[in-house]
């Protein structure tokens, strides 16, 4: 990569930093889980607005700045391969309204740890792990459980690779074409 310097093994995180987003959790987690993972880095794709920046305060209280990565915007290719060589997606919304990173990390080959709130279940189904976002400790127990079982990463990337079929912007299209018909 040109511009971001990310070595392996990594957490990914993809968005914006609203509070919604409950990126704070996260981070509280991430710490948690470098006591038995000192060389893991979280990195956090998005711009690098007010929110983002009082999160690298947070990450300097924490002392784990040396350990999370505030990638910025990053072109469609350094994206790529962002998923495509992370350990994990991890995704602690709160709130969403369909939750696209998770399905384009799935299209990547990537495994899915994610909230159990709002629609993410419905849109993820079985392929990701679940947690309850307002719990730092079952975000521990989750993010841990995918990136020490191998077996459990591969069913959750083959499982994600079946439900990523069942969404397509030509399917959208299509269906969308269909409704205005019936019409």
């Amino acid at each position: 990569m040109n511009q971001i310097n990310v070595k392996k093994p990594y957490l990914l995180y993809v968005g914006n930093a609203f509070p919604h987003k409950n990126l704070k959790p996260l981070i509280k987690a991430f710490k948690v889980i470098l006591s038995s993972k000192p060389a893991l880095k979280l990195v956090l794709v998005g711009k690098i607005d007010d929110f983002y920046k009082s999160f690298q305060i947070l990450c300097q209280e924490l002392k784990i700045e040396k350990n999370v990565i505030f990638a910025g915007r990053v072109s469609d290719k350094e994206l790529k391969w962002l998923y495509q060589n992370a350990s994990i997606y991890v995704f602690p919304s709160l709130i969403e309204g369909f939750g696209l990173p998770g399905l384009e990390a799935m299209e990547n080959g990537l495994s899915v740890v994610s909230s159990d709130s709002s629609c993410l279940p419905e849109i993820y189904s079985d392929a990701a792990l679940y947690f309850n976002p307002q719990n730092i400790e079952e975000m521990v127990k989750a993010i841990l459980e995918v990136l020490n079982d191998e077996d459990l990463r591969s069913k959750l990337i083959k499982k994600g690779y079946k439900r990523i079929k069942e969404f397509s912007w030509q399917k959208c299209a299509q269906e969308t074409l269909e409704i205005y018909r019936s019409l």
